[in-house]
């Protein structure tokens, strides 16, 4: 149990960087360059800004989150049993969705693009983890994506054999890998954002399977297959990188550049697997890692919102981008230092209570 009293600062940042790099994706690009995206209607129109295109990869934070994800799970999941890892993984993704989420609900309903029906359907489904759309708003599509991985581990658990996650990690990469080859060979394009490839972890296990792998090199040893599967699925994460351009390019438009995305989501993974050697171990680096989660959450509709509403009193946008930014990273430390503590103390009242007992 001695390693699960380690911390990781670098990977808090990281996770926090990623978060940081969607929102302001979505802030300073995609609510102008795509009209049709919920970010778009929530600021009831942002006039094109192409000086801010730069900022139009943001959007790969979540592949980083991925990778994240992979040696986070592997790491917590090592000593644990499935009942202790089914609560930790439930106590960590309820809170702050049945807080966001009727906060997000509330500003659909109030910017127009909801009706109380509409927005009632949206807000169970969110507050469910159903799988499949309509939720209160977008960025929920990758929960099920994670909860997928996290069922996998789980089973292992359950099963008793997570001494197999290094050949289930190594599984999933070759099969995301393989499929991104064949995609690109054949021209699969029409699989791009099929939902079921998604929540099979055809699409995004090589992300997962790199964080894995670069758990078990952390912890384990660093030996040479190990190493040759972590190059071969980050190739397959860059080709799911590049299928990604693709079918951003089609929706705003405009050719989009590959190497931004490719380049950020590489440096961001070597950071990575480079911080994990350093003693980071200030509690504070902890904190900014748990705003990570609820900021994603809550940054699209609401910000956007806010972002319309400051640009309507006169605020230009490029000063409204920043403003709002603040913002939300003030709102998700508020949710991750407040809300959600008081949320999981509940759960351990009730649905966790023979914790209490244990205790």
């Amino acid at each position: 149990m001695a390693q699960h009293k380690t911390t990781f600062g670098g990977v808090d940042i990281l996770r926090f960087l990623a978060a940081v790099m969607v929102m302001v994706y979505h802030y300073g690009f995609w609510v102008w360059a795509y009209p049709d995206g919920i970010s778009a209607r929530a600021t009831g129109g942002v006039s094109p800004h192409p000086e801010m295109a730069f900022l139009g990869s943001g959007w790969v934070g979540v592949q980083i989150f991925f990778v994240i994800s992979g040696f986070v799970i592997a790491f917590s999941a090592e000593n644990s049993t499935p009942l202790r890892f089914f609560e930790a993984r439930f106590r960590r993704l309820a809170p702050a969705v049945w807080v966001c989420a009727p906060i997000s609900a509330i500003v659909l309903l109030m910017v127009g693009l909801s009706w109380p029906t509409d927005a009632m359907i949206r807000l169970v489904r969110t507050g469910l983890f159903v799988p499949f759309d309509p939720w209160v708003d977008s960025v929920y599509w990758t929960l099920g994506i994670e909860i997928a991985f996290y069922a996998i581990v789980w089973t292992l658990l359950r099963l008793g054999r997570f001494d197999l996650m290094e050949t289930v990690a190594v599984i999933i990469g070759l099969v995301s890998t393989l499929f991104w080859c064949a995609y690109f060979t054949f021209g699969w394009t029409d699989l791009a954002e099929t939902r079921w490839l998604q929540l099979t972890l055809v699409h995004h296990g090589a992300f997962f399977a790199v964080g894995v792998l670069l758990w078990l090199m952390r912890f384990k040893a660093t030996t040479v297959p190990r190493l040759a599967f972590c190059g071969l699925f980050l190739f397959g994460g860059v080709l799911e990188i590049v299928s990604s351009v693709d079918v951003h390019s089609i929706k705003v438009e405009v050719a989009m550049p590959y190497a931004p995305p490719i380049a950020i989501f590489l440096i961001a993974v070597a950071l990575m697997a480079w911080s994990l050697r350093l003693d980071l171990s200030w509690s504070g680096w902890r904190r900014i890692g748990l705003m990570t989660y609820p900021l994603y959450l809550i940054h699209d509709v609401v910000g956007a919102a806010m972002l319309g509403a400051l640009m309507r009193t006169g605020l230009p946008y490029l000063a409204a981008v920043p403003v709002v930014t603040a913002a939300m990273i003030a709102a998700s430390w508020l949710i991750a230092a407040e809300a959600e503590p008081r949320i999981r103390l509940a759960l351990d009242h009730t649905l966790f209570r023979y914790r209490l007992k244990a205790a």
